[in-house]
């Protein structure tokens, strides 16, 4: 659809996307001419960060999927909830980053497809990456419920299995999602300037985009935010209590245990859940200053902040790995056993083992009275073993 004719009659705005304000519709929201001090050594920069970017979160969260397929100790409500975000986190990167480069490439809200095949691309692609934060957001939200209920009320019985459960809690969390972002199949099209083709937001008032933007902020930021920090100030308050009141015995060891495991997992959790306002901060900042403070004018030079702050957001996909492979053993060990399990690791662990069995009957006094025939059997039977792996 080609409204271009249009431009002079409706004000333009920025991207209805809460998560997509530096991507405008025809860059009247920019005072001086976007990104026009970048060289193409600095493009070429910020083009291999996204690729590494993109790399880290598909690969890092690929492996906590399997590894929480893979094992049976591993599907809890919980582990079932981080892998919801994982599927989350490299949505968010397999559609953020492309649309990244090419900005970067050709300009702010460029779109490579024309026709319907465009406006459906344009309308779908914002709609799945923006409905991933929410996503996120609402599974730390569940996660933060989930460890509340297991830690201050640990003898509740579930009403249902694990697997049940999350049935019904992960399609909510993605309808909720996507019930909050659904405006974007009204909003978003294609727009054509100058024989270029733009993906862009057109609201019919600014009044209706800023309504939006604090409805978002409110559903997805304020409440879940106040819900998560009562919970874990509550579980925090707790495990300090039942430290202080263990029994003694073979009680007191079982009740130490479960509270070590538990203190494990808050930990983490609460590692995740800073790492993920750390990340998200600075596009909330980007969106305040742009709606209330810069009233819709984005001043020469803070395009670059722009650049950050949306950087910073999806480089959250390829932390949040890392912190889980950091701070839980679990996740270690299976990260280890899916290692092991390649061919050449494989290969090279019993090349080790063989290498360390003769080094150490070398080194032992025995070995002097080993005949040359029962060397020569058991580098035969390692041989063998080696073979068969």
């Amino acid at each position: 659809m080609d409204i271009t004719t249009q431009r002079t009659n409706k004000s333009p705005t920025t991207n209805g996307s809460f998560w997509s304000l530096n991507s405008t519709t025809i860059l009247d929201e920019y005072s001086c001419k976007p990104f026009q001090s970048d060289t193409t050594v600095s493009k070429e920069v910020k083009i291999f960060f996204y690729c590494v970017l993109l790399l880290f979160s598909v690969l890092g969260n690929s492996l906590l999927i399997a590894i929480i397929k893979k094992s049976k100790r591993m599907k809890t409500i919980t582990n079932y909830l981080i892998a919801n975000m994982a599927v989350s986190d490299i949505l968010i990167t397999v559609l953020a980053v492309p649309r990244q480069i090419t900005e970067i490439l050709l300009g702010p809200r460029r779109w490579l497809i024309d026709g319907l095949l465009g406006s459906v691309l344009c309308k779908s692609v914002n709609f799945f990456q923006d409905i991933t934060i929410g996503v996120s957001i609402l599974s730390l939200s569940a996660i933060a419920i989930d460890r509340y209920r297991g830690i201050v009320f640990p003898l509740r019985k579930q009403f249902r299995e694990p697997a049940k459960l999350c049935k019904i809690i992960v399609p909510s969390i993605w309808l909720i999602s996507m019930g909050l972002q659904a405006i974007y199949f009204y909003i978003l099209r294609i727009v054509r300037v100058d024989n270029k083709t733009f993906c862009a937001p057109y609201f019919d008032q600014k009044k209706s985009q800023e309504v939006y933007f604090i409805v978002i902020f409110i559903c997805l930021i304020a409440i879940p935010a106040c819900v998560v920090t009562l919970l874990y100030s509550a579980v925090i308050l707790n495990l300090k209590r039942s430290r202080q009141t263990r029994g003694q015995g073979p009680s007191r060891y079982m009740m130490s245990e479960r509270l070590r495991e538990d203190k494990k997992v808050v930990r983490m959790i609460i590692a995740i859940l800073v790492a993920f306002i750390v990340c998200v901060m600075p596009i909330n900042v980007y969106a305040i200053l742009f709606y209330f403070v810069w009233d819709w004018k984005i001043p020469c030079g803070m395009e670059n902040f722009g650049f950050c702050a949306f950087f910073i957001l999806y480089s959250n996909a390829s932390i949040n790995p890392c912190i889980y492979f950091t701070l839980n053993d679990k996740y270690r060990q299976g990260l280890l056993n899916i290692l092991k399990a390649l061919p050449f690791v494989r290969k090279k662990a019993v090349k080790s083992s063989e290498n360390f069995v003769l080094v150490r009957l070398e080194s032992s006094p025995a070995s002097n009275r080993l005949s040359s025939q029962s060397s020569y059997e058991i580098r035969r039977k390692l041989s063998s073993l080696q073979t068969t792996v």
